[in-house]
């Protein structure tokens, strides 16, 4: 095709443009690097919450996709499937009351390997009486056929408690949940109950960081013969029930200025189809972490194809708006300007 008829930046219409390509390396970088940090919890059978409640114990959700007693939910979501964490305590990510030496060991082995229904340990395997498989993204187990709705369901499982999200793309208007951390709030065992009537996809649990790409970009010559650098602005939304993690949170992300990550091409996953997750947010076989997909084609990664292996950078860095709208809801606004070096336009 003559070079006067083409449309430089991209190869087709269909494909993740560069403002998705950062949101969703954003997301993946934040998510897997606080987790490093220590940004999880774990709940054992038997549990207790600093203000009581049984921790471990999920309760039955009232979904219209799922006949009742399909769907049981633990108070919180975003639990972790990944495993091979750098920080010195690992997430409790498979059930560890099983004393069972033909199933792996937990620190090789990413996920919950199961639940109990009543005093009856149901693997996730996928067969069984109480087959099933695990939403890692709600926080919840999908039986594939009811059980009693008077069961007692519990499981070990760890959650992240700063939850990373986007903020460009939500399908429904979604509602911030506060006090999600008190499990002996008695609306958790209600169903259709107060903030828990709403499903898991319609709820953000707090603290919360919201990434959004803006329309602000700058660009700029790289180099004799081809490239250019740009330069898009990204607002990071912080959301926190207390001032102290909203100021730990601005402070965390006004510190990477200068930072350079490595990112991986969504559009080469999407075509390979090696999404971590599924469509019901459970996590593949063979699941890639973060260093995975960041990871060389060499390698078995999927990094992208730039000038300067890919990176991306974290240019000025500003903490735009820190306030309280009310006692329980502290925000906070971070802009930075992310810098990639693109080829051939």
């Amino acid at each position: 095709m003559a070079e006067y008829t083409n449309l430089k930046g991209f190869d087709y219409v269909g494909d993740a443009g560069l403002s998705e390509q950062l949101k969703t390396n954003l997301i993946e970088f934040f998510d897997w690097a606080l987790m490093e940090k220590g940004n999880f919890f774990s709940v054992n059978i038997p549990s207790s919450g600093q203000y009581g409640g049984a921790r471990h114990k999920l309760r039955l959700v009232d979904d219209p996709n799922y006949n009742s007693g399909q769907v049981w939910e633990s108070y919180r979501g975003n639990w972790v499937w990944q495993s091979g964490l750098a920080f010195t305590n690992q997430a409790d990510v498979v059930q560890k009351a099983l004393e069972d030496p033909t199933y792996p060991n937990r620190k090789r082995l990413p996920g919950v390997s199961g639940v109990f229904v009543g005093s009856t340990f149901a693997p996730t395997s996928g067969v069984g009486t109480y087959a099933h498989h695990v939403d890692y993204t709600r926080g919840r187990v999908i039986f594939d056929s009811a059980i009693a709705t008077t069961s007692t369901v519990s499981a070990d499982y760890s959650f992240k408690w700063i939850n990373v999200v986007s903020a460009n793309d939500s399908p429904w208007f979604r509602e911030l949940q506060h006090r999600s951390l008190r499990r002996d709030n008695s609306d958790f065992d209600l169903t259709g109950s107060g903030d828990w009537s709403q499903l898991g996809q319609t709820r953000v649990q707090l603290p919360a960081i919201a990434v959004e790409v803006v329309p602000r970009r700058k660009m700029d010559p790289y180099q004799l013969g081809g490239g250019q650098y740009v330069a898009t602005d990204v607002l990071f939304h912080i959301m926190t029930e207390d001032g102290h993690t909203r100021d730990s949170l601005v402070d965390a992300i006004t510190f990477q200025k200068e930072k350079s990550i490595y990112m991986f091409d969504v559009n080469r996953m999407a075509r390979k189809n090696v999404y971590p997750l599924d469509y019901r947010g459970t996590a593949v076989s063979g699941a890639l972490r973060y260093p995975d997909l960041v990871a060389p084609s060499a390698d078995g990664g999927y990094r992208w194809d730039g000038i300067q292996s890919g990176k991306l950078r974290f240019l000025d860095t500003s903490s735009q708006e820190v306030s309280m709208l009310n006692p329980s809801l502290y925000t906070g606004v971070v802009r930075t300007s992310m810098e990639v070096i693109l080829p051939g336009i």
